[in-house]
């Protein structure tokens, strides 16, 4: 399949529109900056209240709307060359080419505002620049995911904002929480003083009722001047002691000890029956080789991202020849996608080996590749990264 990509001939056309194409990242940059550019200026003259669109923005506008269309045109050609097909791409292609059609509409429009042929078209001129801007932006956040891969914005940016509002968050709880330590200290010493005033002055008019009560811990020491009552006493001191000798009984027998022991035995069996199956490992070959071994691995999991003309990243694994590194370069701080013989240091192997919560896993979507599948890559790394008719 890949031989047969590789020896086709273009034609004289196709070869002119695919140099065409080439040039799309070049000057894509260009139109989106002065449409940019011309919506600021375009603000900053609304909210001065000067005349007009405005004369900056006005060529600024124009300059970006001739370009846009050559802009899409080397786009659409870049994306016919290499024949990738993603939905990206199609949201990307689309969105430009509305964006371009916007842009010569709004240039329009300004050269009407410029010569006060119609004169509410200013309104209508000012709210088609912003909404240009806003249209390039989310043309630019899917080419940035075309070639960096899904979630390059989003991801940081969901990650900075959980980060802010658990910060705030927690804030708000430390806010809280002062003015309760605070309180207590506060009303503590005013109402101890107001309570122990009055209480020390009735007692005084109740003491000639008080003394019935002290009569209780007196007849353990004097127990005969009141006969009838100590007797009294002794049967219901003597009942109340019986009652509760029998009351402790039931706290002494504990039946809740021995239900622990019985839900032992089944989690020394359940341990034993999980252990048997992580004593197979698997058998890989001696002599790996990419195209019978490893490209079946990719074309199942990173195919969408990394092979038929698209490369994501910079990385296609249908040219896997240009990925393959023997020495890594002294000065470059890039890590080699496959380093011969060293599969810790290439990074394919990181990043098919970080967890699904990582940034720059892979595959980004879909299943994960297996610890069989893994060890396979690592394997054909180490033996030499054989590739036969690359």
């Amino acid at each position: 399949m890949i031989d047969s990509v590789e020896t086709v001939s273009p034609s004289l056309l196709d070869a002119w529109l695919n140099v065409l194409g080439s040039f799309h990242p070049l000057i894509v940059h260009f139109p989106i900056a002065l449409a940019i550019v011309a919506a600021m200026a375009m603000v900053w003259n609304w909210i001065w209240q000067h005349d007009g669109f405005g004369e900056f923005a006005f060529h600024c506008t124009w300059i970006a709307a001739l370009a846009s269309v050559f802009v899409s045109a080397s786009g659409w050609f870049f994306a016919e060359s290499n024949g990738s097909e993603s939905n990206e791409l199609f949201l990307h292609r689309w969105f430009g080419i509305g964006n371009s059609a916007g842009l010569i509409a709004l240039a329009f429009m300004t050269s009407l505002v410029r010569s006060d042929s119609w004169p509410g078209l200013l309104k209508i001129s000012r709210f088609a620049s912003l909404l240009v801007a806003a249209g390039i932006g989310i043309t630019a956040h899917f080419g940035g995911e075309m070639v960096w891969g899904e979630g390059q914005v989003t991801t940081p940016l969901s990650k900075a904002l959980s980060v802010s509002w658990e910060s705030i968050r927690a804030k708000n709880s430390e806010v809280a929480t002062a003015p309760t330590t605070a309180a207590p200290t506060t009303t503590a010493p005013t109402t101890t003083p107001t309570t122990t005033a009055p209480t020390t002055t009735v007692p005084t008019t109740t003491a000639p009722t008080t003394p019935v009560a002290p009569v209780m811990p007196a007849t353990t020491d004097a127990p005969k001047p009141i006969a009838n009552t100590s007797i009294n006493d002794v049967l219901r001191m003597s009942v109340a002691f019986a009652i509760s000798a029998t009351q402790t009984i039931p706290p002494a027998s504990i039946p809740p000890a021995t239900t622990p022991p019985a839900t032992t035995p089944p989690a020394d069996s359940s341990k034993s029956a999980v252990t048997p199956p992580a004593t197979t490992p698997p058998v890989i070959p001696k002599d790996l080789e990419y195209n019978k071994n490893i490209l079946p691995i990719l074309e199942a999991r990173c195919w969408d991202c990394h092979g038929k003309g698209v490369a994501k990243g910079g990385v296609a694994f249908d040219h896997v020849a240009e990925l393959i590194v023997k020495e890594p370069l002294v000065k470059s701080k890039q890590i080699p996608i496959i380093l011969v013989g060293k599969p810790a240091s290439s990074a394919i192997m990181k990043a098919i080996q970080k967890p699904i919560t990582a940034k720059g896993h892979m595959p980004p979507k879909g299943e994960r590749l297996t610890a069989e599948q893994i060890a396979l890559i690592d394997a054909w790394i180490q033996q030499g990264a054989k590739v036969v008719n690359p």
